[in-house]
């Protein structure tokens, strides 16, 4: 029983401590699921084309969109983005998709953000991968953060954490350079 207790303790901790550095919840405009990943990375469900001009506004220099059969071109309208879309689905992706995406992360002018449609799943193995391959997060961090973040994360997307998991880090790593 101690050895339980003290196991729940340290694991409470090391949650507590990264939950500091965990994506923060942002306010621009009427963009739903915004979080702030890093200095100049951030994160968000489908902008409208409102949510495009005040994030323009707010000075996001790129949009990075991850949904399938949906393009930002009409929505971002005339706010001079740098668009780049990688097509991905939450229930089957593959390492190239993962690949493409965050080289796109790497080249595209900063601030960047990243969508899909709720900004919770594709949006969410992203941010991870990003989180482990160019920030050296542990895996089970990012998993952490992309399940308890509050970002949406739907639980039936049990391949997503399994991805995580079992990807060949090394490998990512080094396609992306």
């Amino acid at each position: 029983m101690r050895k339980f207790i003290l196991t729940a303790i340290c694991l409470t901790t090391a949650i507590m401590a990264h939950a500091q550095q965990w994506a923060t919840k942002k306010e621009i405009g009427n963009v739903k699921n915004l979080f702030q990943v890093s200095d100049s990375i951030f994160r968000s469900a489908q902008p409208d084309s409102s949510g495009f001009i005040a994030l323009h506004h707010f000075g996001i220099a790129s949009v990075l969109n991850l949904r399938t059969h949906h393009s930002d071109s009409m929505a971002s309208g005339n706010t001079n983005f740098r668009l780049y879309h990688v097509e991905m689905e939450a229930k089957k992706f593959t390492d190239q998709e993962i690949i493409a995406a965050l080289k796109a992360l790497q080249q595209a002018p900063k601030p960047i953000l990243i969508h899909c449609q709720h900004g919770s799943d594709r949006t969410g193995v992203v941010t991870a991968m990003y989180r482990i391959v160019v920030q050296h997060w542990k895996k089970e961090d990012a998993i952490a953060e992309l399940e308890q973040g509050n970002f949406g994360f739907h639980k039936q997307y049990v391949n997503i954490p399994e991805y995580i998991r079992t990807v060949d880090i090394e490998k990512i790593r080094l396609a992306i350079k």
